[in-house]
């Protein structure tokens, strides 16, 4: 491998223990956890770049990261010399080299969300930090509704975190679907893609449509809410531990992935 190659890795991990993706001080997260195996592994101090910022408590199921590291070491290898030095809830699925202009994050140019929901009068035992309980029945149709008064570019200030600092609140929302999860009844999905995404945005949209399955608010509501651009006027931010970084996308031939190692 020439100088100082620059490596694209695909993780997937369970947040529930770590306080997100960017390092802190004096909490585990996975930025630092990554770092960690990395200097491990070859003695140096190397920055990992992250797809993005994601909460304490939040998974991912398809997380891209880059690195420069000079090394003549495989992709194969390497992802066995990463996962040799991770705990068991987060592993490295994939390893490539990647052009010099590659950054994980700024050469993104969408992101896509999974949030699941248990609508059950009982919980899940086996799932108590990666689904989000919801006893009462939520009416499906009418969230439907209120999603699609949602699709489309607009200022999303009123599904924002109050202390998100982003400068400009207008997203393009190219899908919000509510869907059945087939194979385990009661449980929901809702998909989220957009352009990009502000802090809390996907957990808001998400908080927001479980309050209209409740009949807390009503679809056309919604689309006075939005155009409010009001974030007290808004519905739930829904807990973290139900969301999952599905993927990101970049553009077309920039990564090629393997058809077996996207998480369906």
């Amino acid at each position: 491998m020439p100088s100082s190659q620059n490596w694209l890795i695909l993780l997937a991990y369970n947040g529930t223990h770590y306080r997100g993706w960017q390092i802190q001080p004096h909490d585990p997260t996975l930025e630092g956890l990554l770092e960690q195996a990395l200097l491990k592994l070859t003695g140096q101090a190397i920055k990992v770049h992250g797809a993005g910022r994601t909460d304490a408590g939040v998974h991912a199921l398809n997380y891209p990261a880059s690195f420069r590291l000079d090394t003549r070491f495989s992709p194969e290898k390497w992802r066995g010399a990463l996962n040799s030095k991770l705990p068991e809830d987060v592993v490295v699925k994939y390893v490539q080299p990647v052009n010099p202009e590659f950054h994980a994050r700024h050469s993104a140019i969408g992101k896509h969300y999974r949030y699941l929901i248990h609508n059950c009068p009982y919980a899940d035992p086996f799932r108590p930090n990666s689904v989000w309980w919801v006893r009462r029945k939520l009416d499906i149709a009418t969230m439907r509704k209120a999603a699609s008064r949602l699709v489309g570019t607009h200022d999303f200030s009123a599904f924002r975190s109050v202390h998100c600092a982003s400068p400009n609140p207008v997203k393009e929302l190219r899908e919000l679907q509510v869907e059945h999860t087939p194979s385990q009844p009661g449980s929901l999905r809702i998909e989220a893609k957009a352009n990009s995404f502000l802090q809390h945005m996907v957990r808001i949209l998400v908080g927001t449509l479980v309050d209209v399955g409740l009949g807390k608010l009503s679809p056309d509501e919604v689309g006075a809410i939005l155009k409010s651009r009001d974030r007290t006027l808004g519905g739930q931010t829904a807990p973290p531990h139900g969301l999952y970084m599905f993927r990101t996308i970049y553009p077309d031939g920039l990564v090629e992935w393997p058809p077996d190692v996207l998480h369906a």
